[in-house]
């Protein structure tokens, strides 16, 4: 923050391990009486306000690729692919297609700090990964969270290239969460059911902070595979996005390439581009899962 000594009023804190402010700063909003004297604000995507404006995004890409097709091309389905590590912007994308703008399956792509591509495989939001392994030859499990308890050896965030999602448990998918529980609950209609949609979420979010875990019903994992797919991208893996179809399964075997070389190789193309580690991941979810031949995202 080197904007800061331009400010000597304003005060700066350091925090160890990077997303344990996240918790912190819930507490905070969760007292009210501190959170009325010092009229608490946030920038990041705790706070509404920053997913309702990321869903224009999605709105604005929308138009602006449908406006570069051919005539008779309406029926073209467009779809995401979001690299993701708090669910924020494709939570975003959950909501816009709510609203109504024409999308099919949002793809959630995460690195090996992978809570909600295993959510998506098996139905457990879990901490640490229960199975040791899973989908295209993955590496090892991944321990931890980011929910302040992340300090010890046995219990931490994995670090990767991809740092911004480097990040368990995530804030933003108990918004979600709600959503599910809602679309899923049986008391009846509107109030009734909401009121079932916040218990039920309230005993979810239990579960996972008394025992790391929380398993869902099939029913609710099939509400959330209506709208989404999910892959985890190791940074063993990024260099996939990069490659043609054809050779897709040898590289999935050859397990080599790292994610700066991925970036590297793929300046040196033409045309040359520069890619981020983060987008990395989400243009390698997108060639496995087109690999599938799924109704997500088909190849010919």
């Amino acid at each position: 923050m080197t904007t800061a000594r331009y400010f000597p009023h304003k005060k700066i804190p350091s925090l160890p391990h990077a997303f344990s402010q996240q918790d912190i700063v819930k507490a905070l909003f969760s007292d009210k009486d501190f959170n009325a004297a010092h009229r608490l604000g946030a920038v990041n995507s705790i706070n509404w306000a920053r997913i309702l404006a990321q869903t224009v995004y999605y709105f604005f890409s929308y138009f602006q690729f449908r406006s570069q097709l051919p005539p008779g091309n309406d029926d073209i389905e467009i779809q995401y692919v979001v690299p993701t590590g708090n669910f924020g912007d494709v939570l975003a994308g959950y909501y816009a297609k709510k609203m109504g703008l024409p999308m099919g399956k949002l793809a959630v792509a995460t690195n090996s700090n992978d809570i909600l591509a295993r959510f998506w495989k098996s139905g457990k939001y879990e901490k640490i990964d229960s199975n040791t392994s899973y989908g295209n030859g993955s590496t090892a499990s991944v321990d931890g969270a980011s929910d302040g308890k992340q300090a010890s050896a046995s219990n931490s965030v994995k670090e990767t290239l991809s740092p911004a999602m480097d990040i368990l448990v995530s804030s933003n998918f108990e918004r979600l969460l709600w959503y599910l529980a809602y679309e899923n609950a049986t008391d009846g209609i509107g109030k009734d059911n909401m009121r079932q949609a916040c218990e039920t979420l309230d005993g979810w979010m239990a579960k996972v902070k008394s025992d790391g875990r929380v398993e869902v019903s099939l029913a609710v994992l099939e509400t959330a595979r209506k709208d989404f797919v999910a892959e985890r991208i190791s940074d063993e893996q990024v260099h996939l996005a990069f490659l043609p179809l054809a050779v897709l399964a040898i590289a999935l075997n050859a397990n080599v390439g790292q994610t700066l070389e991925t970036i590297q190789s793929h300046f040196a193309g033409q045309p040359s581009y520069v890619v981020d580690p983060h987008t990395a991941v989400g243009l390698a979810a997108a060639h496995i899962i087109g690999s599938q031949k799924s109704d997500f995202f088909p190849f010919p």
